[in-house]
């Protein structure tokens, strides 16, 4: 289990265990239930705070990937255990500040627990059941940002409600404190386009036919982030100002940067069309853990599709005192379609610890385990595998080089999936 996890599931299992003396001279049903909404309190204190990607947390969890997919089950635990406090309605007789009071904190705790689980199935709901029917990536982000106002609600709630508990137990210091955290970790959230962001200028706008390539200049201050990190870019102009994660495809010392986006949906077929020379950006970054400087000494880069772009950035950067020998694999449908051949090959030509194949599957067939292995420089069995691409092609490579005998050490790779 991952550092960060860990943390989380403990301060939500400790939340539940100091419900357990506060109220236990009631009842056990009214124990079950304030266990489970003392729990699901915490978690959805902790998902407000890991919304506004605190830098330390990426290194919990191994990288805001899988911090998101990590905030993704803390959703789903939160769910289940408001609906356990709901049909488990608290049966005591306690203490409230004043009854107008009490009567408003029963009504923002009903209200927002309507509002939750509409909009946590919607958030972990993806695609409607039975149907080929997708929610929306904008209307996912835009009613998450609700999720906020109902945690302030939630917080509201619970310090005001009738409790068979007063202020001074530990249970509601412990409480308070993430009330305290959700709320100023919303707030934070809601400033991030001003605070975090860098203003960038379009220079040079490439639709080639494997990605849209864009080349951006910094305004004042540079985006910090290393090769093979992600960045979230949006444009300065109608139909375009909703915030997207994209790998980084290329930065300078100077702080411009290059994004290598293939049209594979409504924004980035609209971003495509859209974009233009002299367009303004505003990029918020870099994150994420995916830098071959992290790996062993002998590593396969394997690159599916636009799964090519952390690599382009991580190749510009080798100049062959690494310690560290590369073989890189470059798979794509069509050759037409590859993008940034000439700095894969410029460098496999000068530096001598890096390799470098075109996979070309029109002329070569599919790529698999065994042509990956058979046309390597360095055995798969003594490498790490660093992987960007569609994942079925990353779970038939690693499985067919097991079945091989070839495992790799460890496997690399990012879950771009953020709800």
């Amino acid at each position: 289990m991952q550092v960060g996890a860990f943390l989380v599931w403990s301060l939500m299992a400790f939340a539940a265990l100091l419900a357990v003396p506060a109220v236990s001279h009631t009842n056990a049903l009214t124990t079950f239930s304030l266990m489970a909404s003392s729990a699901a309190f915490v978690g959805m204190a902790v998902a407000q705070f890991m919304a506004a990607r605190p830098p330390f947390v990426e290194a919990l969890f191994g990288g805001l990937d899988r911090v998101y997919h990590f905030h993704r089950r803390i959703g789903i635990s939160v769910l289940c255990l408001i609906l356990v406090h709901y049909f488990l309605k608290p049966d005591f007789k306690g203490l409230a500040l004043t009854s107008g009071l009490n009567q408003l904190a029963a009504s923002a705790g009903k209200y927002a627990f309507y509002g939750f689980v509409v909009l946590l199935v919607l958030s972990i709901v993806k695609i409607i059941p039975r149907t080929k029917i997708e929610i929306p990536y904008h209307l996912w982000r835009y009613t998450h940002r609700f999720i906020g106002l109902l945690f302030v609600m939630v917080a509201f709630h619970q310090m005001f409600i009738k409790r068979p508990y007063d202020g001074t137990a530990l249970l509601a210091v412990y409480l308070n404190a993430f009330a305290a955290l959700g709320i100023l970790s919303y707030t934070y959230t809601q400033l991030l386009p001003w605070l975090r962001t860098r203003g960038y200028e379009v220079f040079d706008v490439a639709r080639e036919d494997g990605a849209t390539v864009i080349a951006a200049r910094p305004l004042r201050r540079a985006l910090r982030a290393k090769p093979g990190q992600f960045g979230f870019l949006r444009v300065l102009k109608p139909g375009l100002r909703e915030p997207h994660p994209f790998t980084i495809a290329g930065i300078e010392p100077d702080g411009v940067v290059r994004f290598a986006i293939k049209p594979l949906g409504d924004y980035t077929q609209a971003l495509r069309d859209g974009i233009a020379v002299g367009d303004r950006l505003k990029l918020e970054g870099g994150y994420g853990r995916f830098n071959h400087r992290r790996g062993g000494k002998k590593q396969i880069w394997l690159a599916g599709g636009i799964g090519v772009t952390p690599f382009l950035a991580m190749a510009r950067h080798l100049n062959g005192d690494e310690g560290q020998d590369i073989h890189m694999v470059y798979c794509v449908r069509d050759r037409r379609e590859a993008i940034g051949l000439e700095t894969f090959e410029g460098q496999a030509g000068k530096l001598g610890n890096f390799t470098f194949v075109l996979h070309d599957s029109s002329v070569d067939g599919r790529l698999d385990a065994a042509k990956l292995a058979n046309g390597s420089a360095i055995d798969p069995a003594e490498a790490d595998l660093w992987f960007c691409g569609p994942p079925p092609l990353r779970e038939a490579i690693v499985k067919g080089l097991k079945d091989l005998g070839k495992r790799p050490k460890r496997v690399e790779f990012e879950r771009f999936q953020f709800r």
